[in-house]
Parts: structure tokens; sequence; C-alpha cells
């Protein structure tokens, strides 16, 4: 099981009721994700960014409304395959997240990293259109909210002791 934390913006776009039930406990080894919608200028851009290690994926705003679910688990998987992950984790992560709901973003943690994120994103624009390369990107990027007091994570590193000491540990 796993839930789709939404923002405001999100909640309405998706016609979700103002009232949802807190998020449940994730069955993935990522965790629950927290999905916002960006705009820079005309152009707007779904962020959803894991709660465990801040790994974001990119997502098409433009029909969120049918596919949220599809793109988002396609993008995680096309995110896992091109970290390197073996198939047998990236597959076992994708079918923990069946079935998805939706619950209103609250981590303040997770949240300001987006909104770094977002920050990041609208100077990558610039050179970068491919989502999956933005996304590695953002995975490459230094994060305080998931590192030491000494130091910052990297959401990649994260997310692949995550999932690799779960499959060791087996």
């Amino acid at each position: 099981m796993l839930t789709l934390c939404c923002t405001r913006v999100v909640r309405n776009r998706l016609h979700l009721p103002a009232q949802l039930p807190a998020p449940a406990p994730a069955s993935t080894r990522l965790g629950n994700w927290y999905v916002h919608l960006a705009r820079f200028g005309h152009q707007q851009i779904v962020l959803a960014t894991s709660e465990r290690c801040l790994l974001t994926v990119l997502l098409p705003a433009r029909q969120l409304r049918a596919s949220i679910e599809n793109s988002f688990r396609h993008a995680v998987a096309e995110l896992l395959t091109a970290l390197q992950l073996p198939p047998q984790i990236v597959s076992r992560e994708l079918a923990a997240m069946q079935p998805i709901s939706f619950a209103a973003a609250s981590n303040k943690r997770v949240l300001g990293s987006m909104s770094d994120f977002v920050r990041q994103l609208d100077y990558d624009l610039q050179q970068i259109a491919d989502p999956l390369h933005l996304s590695l990107r953002l995975s490459d990027t230094p994060m305080s909210a998931i590192g030491s007091d000494a130091t910052c994570g990297l959401p990649y590193e994260v997310a692949r002791d995550l999932l690799v000491s779960y499959d060791t540990s087996q």
C-alpha cells in the first residue's frame, strides 16, 4: 500500500475531498510519496517526492487527473532502473505500491525539500527538457533533510540503501 500525500493544488486538480484520512503506513521501502504541482511560467510540472529518501520523479501535469497512478508508477520504475538498481528490486518496490490511496500533504520536512527542488528546477529547465534527466539531477542534489547533523545526504544514495539493504536482509 502506498499513499500519495497531495498538496492543496493537486487535491483540487484531482477533485479530491477537502477532508482526507491520514496517510496509512506504506508497504514500500521508499515510504509514502508527496505530490505537488509547480508552475514555471506557462509550463506546469508535477513533482512526486519520497518521504523517506527525497527521491523525486516528475510527471506530466496535462493529464494528471486521468493518469496519476500509472504515470507515477512508470516514472518511479524508469528512475530506479536509470539508477541501475536490479530489476527484482524495482519490481518488488512497484508491486508494494498497490493499492494507491490519497491523503493531504503534512510533512513539513518533505514539503520544504520540494520547495528547494522547485527552485532548482526553475534553473535546470532552461538547460534540460527530459523529465528523467531532471529527476536524475534532483536525485544527485545534496539535501540536509536526509543527512546527518554534519553532512547532507543524496536522495539516490539513501534510496539505494533503503532498497538494497532490505533485499540483502531477506
